[in-house]
């Protein structure tokens, strides 16, 4: 949680410094996350959301940079819970500039990610608790913009994600709704 702070605090510091260009945004989104294949046979949907630093290089292409938190719980046991912390620097290509903009957009990072299981102890021995680890994540996707003010839109996406890890991955698809406000 210091991570995603230090990252939103980071934002806000660079869009201070850029303020008076207007070539920026800042936005909120939240949804579920939905897991799939071996993912999905193990966990239930998720939860979580992300803070957006958006550069509008120029009328349909935007820098993207997203922080965020998604958790997971287990099928067979509340106890059991997956999150991540995704820092990811991506791209958005939109199709349009009017009042309604659908883009596609990809993103590439890593993502801060904690399993969490009981703890039992047998014979002195302790099994399970937390173990954290980073791994190179992914995503894809595409949504729309519309817009509900002069510098604010409405953001809805949908997009399929990877977080890559030893050997195998752990796939989901996520469905954010949110708010994107322009700096000017």
């Amino acid at each position: 949680m210091k991570k995603i702070l230090i990252v939103v605090a980071l934002i806000f510091l660079v869009t201070s410094f850029y303020y008076a260009q207007g070539k920026m945004a800042l936005g909120i989104n939240g949804g579920v996350a939905l897991p799939i294949g071996d993912f999905g046979d193990g966990f239930d949907m998720g939860f979580g959301g992300n803070a957006i630093f958006v550069y509008h290089a120029s009328p349909n292409a935007d820098v993207t940079f997203t922080a965020g938190y998604l958790t997971w719980s287990g099928k067979d046991s509340s106890d059991l819970t997956f999150s991540s912390i995704p820092v990811m620097v991506g791209g958005k290509y939109l199709f349009g500039k009017g009042k309604f903009n659908p883009y596609i957009n990809g993103e590439l990072g890593v993502h801060f990610a904690t399993a969490e299981t009981p703890e039992y102890v047998i014979l002195g021995q302790t099994y399970g608790g937390s173990v954290s680890d980073t791994y190179f994540g992914w995503g894809a996707g595409g949504g729309f913009l519309y817009k509900l003010g002069q510098n604010m839109d409405l953001d809805f996406n949908v997009r399929y994600n990877g977080i890559a890890s030893e050997g195998n991955s752990s796939n989901y698809v996520s469905i954010l709704v949110g708010l994107l406000f322009g700096l000017k």
